[in-house]
């Protein structure tokens, strides 16, 4: 049954026969059969084909969404009896925000994997919002978060308080030493990130709490194309400070004293609550809690 059940969710993710028996390295005719035995099993239709087009019935979607849950139930059983007599050990599926996932989760996965080298990372970088569903959709087995994700099936552990300042291009004229009221930067070009990051809800919080009407508001996708646009001058940004190290020593940003800033936010890891963890899942939240570079 869990081999069909693979098969049935790799082919609604796939949208199409021919990619997922492509992915599963099996042919289109097993691909079928798969299907037509779960469905038998099920006792009705589960995909509809129209015109070469693949409809996901309602029995579909619903086998879909619980078939993910028993599939990830039964790897983490076999992690789980795997690891009584074992070392960590595993793939362990790793969710990031973008700031976190640029900036700190590297140098943590590089002591994960020097220390626990059967251990094997997956990391998936996203925005906040995209975490947050994913872990939901058991695409992944931990996130790393800015700000908030609200659940009632999450636990939420705080790792880090993050610091954040607006910044300018180092070529502008907007620099000085004495302290800038947020007033001041009414009528001036923000560079935000788009819905659903952790860093678009600080900034536009920043934002109402000063009464500030940005002249013209930029969306990007990245902090990394943000940091790009603000050293060509394009306009001003509230980013992480682990985002701006580098930029800052090298002069091409510059960090502006403005009232109010550094405006902190909270680093948290979300996981499913359940009775069991794997050892690696176990390892890893340890590591992203004691790490070095968490607590600077």
């Amino acid at each position: 049954m869990d081999q069909y059940l693979a098969v049935f969710i790799e082919v609604v993710e796939s949208k199409s026969f021919t990619r997922a028996a492509q992915k599963l390295h099996m042919t289109q005719p097993a691909v079928s059969q798969s299907i037509k035995s779960l469905e038998q099993k099920i006792g009705t239709k589960l995909i509809e084909r129209n015109n070469k087009q693949l409809h996901v019935n309602k029995a579909g979607e619903i086998v879909y969404v619980i078939g993910k849950e028993i599939i990830a139930k039964y790897e983490q059983m076999e992690a789980l009896v795997s690891e009584l007599e074992n070392e960590p050990s595993g793939n362990l599926k790793i969710g990031a925000s973008y700031t976190i996932g640029e900036y700190l989760l590297p140098k943590i996965v590089k002591n994960l994997s020097k220390q626990f080298p059967q251990i094997t990372p997956h990391i998936l970088i996203g925005n906040t919002e995209e975490i947050g569903k994913k872990l939901l959709n058991h695409e992944i087995d931990v996130g790393l978060i800015e700000g908030n994700f609200k659940d009632e099936t999450m636990n939420h552990l705080l790792f880090t308080t993050d610091e954040m300042y607006i910044i300018a291009s180092g070529r502008k004229n907007l620099h000085r030493k004495g302290p800038i009221a947020p007033e001041e930067l009414n009528d001036m070009t923000w560079l935000i990130r788009e819905e659903g990051s952790g860093t678009r809800k600080i900034t536009e919080h920043f934002l109402r709490k000063n009464n500030i009407n940005p002249k013209q508001i930029l969306i990007f996708g990245s902090t990394q194309i943000i940091k790009e646009a603000v050293e060509a001058g394009l306009g001003i940004s509230l980013v992480s400070k682990w985002a701006i190290k580098k930029e800052l020593k090298l002069g091409t940003v510059k960090q502006l004293p403005v009232m109010q800033t550094p405006v902190q936010r909270d680093f948290s890891i979300i996981k499913i609550r359940q009775e069991f963890e794997t050892k690696a899942m176990k390892t890893f939240v340890d590591m992203v809690i004691n790490h070095p570079y968490a607590n600077k």
